[in-house]
C-alpha cells in the first residue's frame, strides 16, 4: 500500500514527454551503436511519447484497427516514472564501464586473474545497462533476426527465446532419435545450430529445417546452409569443424550397422556476426576448409530410416593433414584426437524413395542394394538367399 501510494504521489507530479520524446539521461545522450536504437522515427514517437486517442500505434499495421486503441489509464505518467528510474540504474552502469575501461587500458590490473576478472564484470555491465531500455526490447520482440548480435544485451536476449522453444525441441530430438548416445556420448549445448538446403524452390524445403524431420532425398541434393549463433565469450578468430555422419549405415557382413562420414569441415572461422557457413563460399574459398565433400545419406531400398547427425565443434587449434576413414567414421575419437568440444548438433532423416536412384548416378556411387523387407538373424554376406 505505501508503495502504491508513492508512486501515486509521484505520477501526479510528472509532465508527459514532449513531442520528440525523452532527450536528456543516458538512453538518449550518450554515444552509443545506433543498433541500440529504433531506425523508424513513428514508431520510436509512438513507444516513447502518449498516443492520440483515435490515432493508434503504428506498430498495428492494420489502420482499421487503429481508431479504437486506448491507452490504459496513467500509463504515460507511469511510464515515465519507469523510464527514469531504469534510466538512473542504467546511468550508473555505465559509469562503472568507463572505470573498467580505463582500468583495462592503463593497465592497472597486471594481474592475468584481476583482468578476467574485470573483463567478466564489463560484460555483465554491458548487458545490465541496456536490458530494459524500451528501444532494446523493441528490437528483440519485433525484430530478432536483424538485431547486432555483437552487442551482449542482443546476445543475452537471443539467447532467453532459444532456450525457450529452439533448444529443448532440439535437445528433445537428439535424444528421442538416438543421435545421442549413438554418435557422441552427449552434449552441452553453447550455440543455436540450424541448417536448411536453399536449392530448393519450394518455401516448406528451402526454410530452416526443424530437428528431426524427414526429407525427401532430393532436398538434400547439395550441400546445406548451417548456421551457428554463439552465445559465450568468444573471440573472432575462434574455429569450428564441423561433421556429418551416418550411424544407421549398413554393415552387412557383421548383421549390423556403422557409422559413415558424408561432409567433414574444419578450420572455419565464425564470429557472432558472419555466423553462417554457405556452401558458395566454401566452394569459392576452400582454403583447406573442405576435408571430406559432401554426399547426401542415399538409403537403399527396404532399409530403414537413416538419421542425419550433423555435429559442430570448437576447435583448439588449427587442424591439418586431417586423418579419417569415411566409410567406417568413429566421430567420438576423432572428436578426442583433434582436440574438437561440441557445442552444438542437428539431426535430419531420410528414406528410399524415387530419387535416390539418381542422386546415387550423380555422385558416381554404385547401384544400390535391394535388402530383404524382414531383416535376418544372420549376415546376409554368408548366406545365398
Amino acid at each position: 500500500m505505501l508503495q502504491r501510494n508513492i508512486l501515486r504521489q509521484s505520477v501526479k507530479g510528472v509532465r508527459t514527454f514532449g513531442s520528440h520524446g525523452p532527450q536528456h539521461g543516458v538512453w538518449s545522450n550518450r554515444e552509443k551503436p545506433a543498433a541500440l536504437k529504433l531506425k523508424d522515427e513513428e514508431v520510436y514517437r509512438d513507444l516513447m511519447n502518449k498516443i492520440e486517442p483515435g490515432k493508434g500505434p503504428a506498430s498495428i499495421k492494420n489502420m482499421s484497427q487503429r481508431w479504437s486503441y486506448h491507452s490504459p489509464l496513467l500509463i504515460d505518467e507511469t511510464f515515465k516514472v519507469a523510464y527514469d528510474l531504469l534510466e538512473q540504474e542504467s546511468e550508473k552502469c555505465y559509469n562503472r564501464i568507463d572505470e573498467i575501461k580505463k582500468q583495462l587500458e592503463q593497465g592497472s590490473s597486471a594481474d592475468s586473474s584481476t583482468a578476467s576478472r574485470l573483463r567478466d564484470e564489463l560484460a555483465t555491465l554491458e548487458v545490465d545497462a541496456e536490458k530494459f531500455n524500451p528501444e532494446v526490447l523493441y528490437n528483440v520482440e519485433y525484430f530478432p533476426e536483424s538485431v547486432d548480435r555483437s552487442l551482449p544485451v542482443y546476445r543475452k536476449y537471443l539467447e532467453r527465446k532459444w532456450k525457450e522453444y529452439d533448444l529443448p525441441v532440439t535437445m528433445q530430438r537428439l535424444e528421442q532419435l538416438h543421435v545421442i548416445p549413438d554418435t557422441m556420448p552427449t552434449l552441452d549445448p553453447k550455440a543455436n545450430v540450424k541448417v536448411k538446403f536453399g536449392h530448393n524452390t519450394e518455401p516448406e524445403l528451402a526454410g530452416w529445417i526443424t530437428p528431426g524431420r524427414l526429407l525427401p532425398s532430393f532436398a538434400v541434393s547439395s550441400p546445406p546452409t548451417i548456421s551457428v549463433q554463439e552465445f559465450d565469450g568468444i573471440n573472432d578468430k575462434s574455429l569450428y569443424s564441423v561433421l556429418l555422419v551416418n550411424p544407421d549405415t549398413p554393415d552387412v557382413p557383421a548383421n549390423s550397422f556403422k557409422t559413415s562420414l558424408h561432409y567433414g569441415l574444419c578450420n572455419i572461422s565464425l564470429n557472432y556476426v558472419e555466423n553462417t557457413i554457405k556452401p558458395l563460399d566454401l566452394l569459392l574459398n576452400p582454403e583447406n576448409r573442405v576435408f571430406k565433400e559432401y554426399v547426401p545419406l542415399l538409403p537403399e531400398k527396404n532399409a530403414q530410416v537413416q538419421r542425419a547427425c550433423l555435429w559442430v565443434f570448437r576447435q583448439e587449434k588449427e587442424l591439418s593433414n586431417v586423418q579419417f576413414s569415411s566409410d567406417n567414421f568413429d566421430i567420438r575419437a576423432f572428436a578426442q584426437e583433434n582436440a574438437l568440444t561440441a557445442v552444438g548438433a542437428h539431426v535430419w532423416r531420410q528414406q528410399f524413395d524415387r530419387s535416390v536412384n539418381g542422386l546415387r548416378e550423380k555422385y558416381g556411387l554404385e547401384k544400390g542394394r535391394v535388402f530383404h523387407r524382414v531383416r535376418r538373424p544372420y549376415p546376409l554376406a554368408n548366406h545365398d538367399d
